[in-house]
């Protein structure tokens, strides 16, 4: 089953290896194939992904850039004296062909835009309460295992897999991991200065969704602005951190 070692082991390898490359283009290529990685994992597609792998249907030439990413794994598998290595980077090169012949091109080039910006992640889903988002769950065919979504503003990883229920969503630090970075780096000047909630909300319903995050103040004290266009979803949070 790939959720034994997507990503948890094809993640950490390729950034080996990129660290390792004293190439330029490679490190490139190799940030794809890991962006590839992400991009199946984090929008909840394992499940699909291993019938991809099982079936082995017929597809389409791969485009130009994956062409150049698949050659380079090939040469890394072929060079390598690990048999573990050789099935994971196996694995990676399938899902950089499950993605272009599911027609997803265009999300990983979207994801990739995420993934090499300081930004926080898109999610695939919001909601605004647990029962919400667990009736969300209870619908779907497949279960998107690893798949992040939001629900009341907080994020959270898809924890139910077809052999288990529960637990259906296990919280994730993905916001304070990302406060607190900027917080060690220090914060940018703010964009905006409000003096109460309703006037920030207010700008921050008008703010185009390519802002994807902004730093401001309300009263005075700092606020995260996050706009996710996937899910047409906009949220503040107050940075309590900062004050203290």
């Amino acid at each position: 089953m790939i959720i034994e070692y997507f990503p948890g082991d094809a993640m950490p390898l390729l950034g080996r290896y990129q660290e390792d490359s004293p190439s330029e283009e490679e490190r490139e290529l190799l940030d794809v194939a890991n962006g590839a990685v992400a991009f199946v994992y984090f929008t909840g597609q394992l499940y699909r992904f291993d019938e991809f792998r099982t079936s082995r249907p017929s597809v389409h030439p791969p485009a130009p850039l994956f062409v150049q990413v698949l050659e380079l794994l090939e040469r890394i598998r072929r060079e390598s004296s690990s048999t573990e290595e050789k099935e994971i980077l196996l694995a990676v090169m399938d899902a950089l062909s499950f993605i272009e012949s599911s027609g997803q091109k265009k999300g990983l080039e979207e994801y990739l835009r995420y993934w090499e910006a300081d930004t926080l992640p898109p999610v695939i889903a919001a909601f605004k309460t647990d029962s919400e988002a667990e009736t969300w769950l209870d619908e779907q065919p497949v279960p998107p295992y690893g798949a992040r979504v939001l629900i009341g503003n907080q994020y959270y990883s898809v924890k139910r897999s077809r052999e288990r229920r529960e637990p259906g969503f296990l919280p994730i630090p993905t916001l304070e991991e990302f406060i607190g970075s900027h917080l060690e780096e220090g914060l940018p000047p703010p964009v905006a200065a409000f003096n109460t909630k309703e006037d920030a909300e207010s700008w921050l319903a008008n703010t185009p969704f390519s802002t994807r995050h902004a730093f401001i103040t309300i009263g005075g004290k700092y606020h995260l602005a996050v706009c996710q266009e996937r899910v047409n979803h906009r949220a503040l949070y107050p940075l309590r951190w900062a004050e203290q």
